[in-house]
């Protein structure tokens, strides 16, 4: 049982009586369609419901533990499931959720709740000023204001207001809660600190609101001393002091400052892994040369493979590069790191990991294969951009004011043909490279132009929001006599895109707020869409067109395209995506096997009908 229900009881203990039943929720209930399904708790366990009176705990928590939410159930078996008890999770969730409504109206919480909302305290101003600025899609998103809500019943019950929010009581506050409900509360105030950049929000926090706090133990912040040791090792590798000039002072660079980037974060994790497997004192260092002995080598690499067993978010194919990673940098630092590379050979696990990063992932590839044997799909690949600007006049043919939801489809399915118009009448740029476009303001890289009658956009991608920033590419043409591209994107422009709060600028100069200068926006404000979004919204919007995929799927599309017509073209692929001609070998070599197969098949064909 949470917190707040924990408070709440507390408070209404002399009102509510000490024991209940089941069957007092029951007789409490006026509903017969809510009646019955707390009657099925009676077939469930086989016992008359006024025995069910949740033993050495509430009746609540009882019902909790018995049949928990479908979040906390996962991919697991539903209550009951060997007896087939509920049809489906969805019938199980719309159960819980009226059977456990019943009992907390029993037991007083439904009354206990309303009445901390009707307390005045720190938290009406607040919550009526984070509900205002939900309105109208301001910049508290709906789902947002609910957890900020929620998060006041609990603050609220504990005596806490939103001034309170400090490091000395909020850490206290959060340990008792249970883990769901302490997750909640975290996202609540994370948001919180982002949206703390608005005056009236932060006119009810702490002047030095900072939760900071919420960084789970294990990850810790490392010293600065240890991060500024990393960062003096990763740039010590950067540079192959074999080819220093003394005449300019320089030496050539073995990777960028983006990759730089990615080497600190892999020695981060191997301190981090010293630190949590007790393999090292990562605070009482005075240089890193330890980090590289045979202990720490294998306590981290037996950590990070558990790791990947475990969390989603770390994969083998991540282990492998840290310890390729950790061999360079130690290397280029005069440590020896020999036994590093013989594990990243010789673990089976570190070799699978390694094997991932060499090729194209099972999904990607089955994707591509699908492309090149459906000449139906290819069609609808390589004209997603129009299907998804029709759809969305489709949504804004109307004289009526738009709903939340058509809005909403209309911003979707424009953005979508937008991207797509990049994409395919572009060039294959990376999600990122694209989402970093602007087209007004002094980062404008997008440009519309005209050379005689001919009209086209032109879009300079620079070698820093390139992956790695090693390949630049020329300016990009969208042009008006190619399938509809320049047509798409002036329509965005000029249709589209204002349908974006902070793109309108009558919008804008109402609110006295920023316009925004990115050609793809977010909802919430002048900032550019965000990566997690887009994925969103494509992977919906092509499901919807018969072809589901995501935005790196154009790249791989492209890519499977050209060279299934034939492999030659390798060079103009690689000129199209911005990588080399050995990156397609690694990823799509596949092509080139399938190929040189048929063709043999081709010759034996011939050969028996004698030809």
């Amino acid at each position: 049982m949470g917190f707040f229900a924990n408070a709440s009881q507390a408070a209404m203990s002399d009102v509510v009586p000490a024991s209940k039943t089941m069957q007092t929720v029951c007789d409490e209930t006026v509903n017969e369609t809510e009646r019955t399904r707390i009657a099925r708790l009676a077939e469930y366990f086989n016992a008359p419901l006024s025995t069910l009176d949740g033993g050495e705990v509430d009746l609540l928590a009882w019902f909790d533990t018995n049949f928990p939410a479908l979040k906390q159930i996962g991919a697991g078996p539903l209550p009951g499931s060997g007896r087939s008890f509920w049809q489906s999770k969805t019938s199980y969730a719309k159960w819980r959720e009226v059977v456990r409504r019943r009992i907390r109206t029993t037991l007083g919480l439904v009354a206990a709740k309303k009445a901390l909302r009707e307390r005045i305290d720190g938290w009406t101003p607040f919550l009526a000023v984070l509900a205002d600025l939900s309105k109208d899609h301001g910049p508290v998103h709906s789902g947002t204001l609910g957890a900020i809500r929620t998060f006041s019943d609990r603050a609220r019950a504990a005596g806490i207001d939103p001034m309170d929010l400090t490091p000395d009581l909020v850490p206290p506050f959060l340990d008792q809660m249970p883990v769901h409900e302490r997750d909640a509360s975290a996202t609540a105030l994370r948001a919180l600190a982002r949206h703390r950049v608005f005056p009236q929000i932060a006119a009810h926090l702490p002047p030095d609101f900072d939760p900071t706090y919420l960084v789970p133990t294990a990850r810790i912040p490392l010293p600065d001393s240890v991060r500024k040791m990393i960062a003096d090792m990763v740039e010590t590798a950067r540079y192959d002091q074999s080819t220093y000039d003394d005449v300019s002072e320089s030496c050539t660079e073995n990777y960028k400052a983006q990759t730089a980037e990615t080497y600190r974060a892999a020695l981060v994790a191997l301190a981090r892994a010293a630190q949590e497997t007790g393999a090292a004192d990562v605070a009482s260092l005075n240089c890193l040369d330890s980090l590289f002995e045979t202990p720490v080598r294998i306590a981290a690499i037996r950590h990070w493979i558990e790791q990947s067993q475990t969390d989603a978010g770390f994969s083998l194919r991540t282990a492998a590069d840290y310890v390729r990673i950790v061999a360079q940098i130690g290397k280029a630092n005069g440590l020896k790191t020999k036994k590093w590379l013989k594990n990243l050979k010789k673990n089976p696990h570190l070799q699978e990991g390694h094997a991932a990063g060499e090729k194209m992932s099972a999904k990607n590839r089955t994707f591509c294969e699908n492309l090149i044997h459906n000449p139906a799909d290819v069609r609808t690949f390589l004209r997603q951009h129009v299907l998804y600007q029709e759809r969305a006049k489709d949504v804004l043919a109307t004289d009526k004011a738009l709903t939340t939801s058509q809005l909403r489809a209309a911003r979707r399915l424009s953005t979508c043909a937008a991207f797509s118009a990049l994409a395919i009448r572009g060039a294959g740029l990376r999600k990122g490279s694209a989402l970093a476009a602007e087209c007004s303001g002094t980062g404008q890289n997008l440009f519309r132009k005209t050379t005689g009658e001919r009209k086209f956009f032109e879009l300079r991608v620079a070698q820093k929001d390139m992956k790695g920033e090693y390949v630049e590419l020329p300016p990009i043409h969208i042009r008006d006599d190619k399938y509809c591209g320049y047509d798409v994107l002036d329509w965005y422009l000029t249709t589209g895109r204002p349908l974006f709060d902070f793109a309108n600028p009558d919008y804008c100069e109402e609110k006295k707020c920023a316009l925004a200068t990115h050609l793809f926006v977010s909802e919430r404000s002048a900032n550019p869409l965000g990566g997690k979004m887009l994925y969103k919204w494509l992977t919906r919007s092509s499901a919807e067109i018969g072809l589901p995929m995501f935005p790196h799927n154009f790249r791989h599309g492209f890519a499977t395209l050209l060279l299934a017509r034939s492999w030659s073209n390798r060079g103009r692929a690689a000129a199209y995506l911005g990588c080399s001609v050995g990156v397609l070998d690694t990823y799509y070599g596949w092509i080139d096997k399938r190929q040189k197969l048929e063709e043999v098949q081709d010759l034996l064909a011939e050969a028996l009908a004698g030809k």
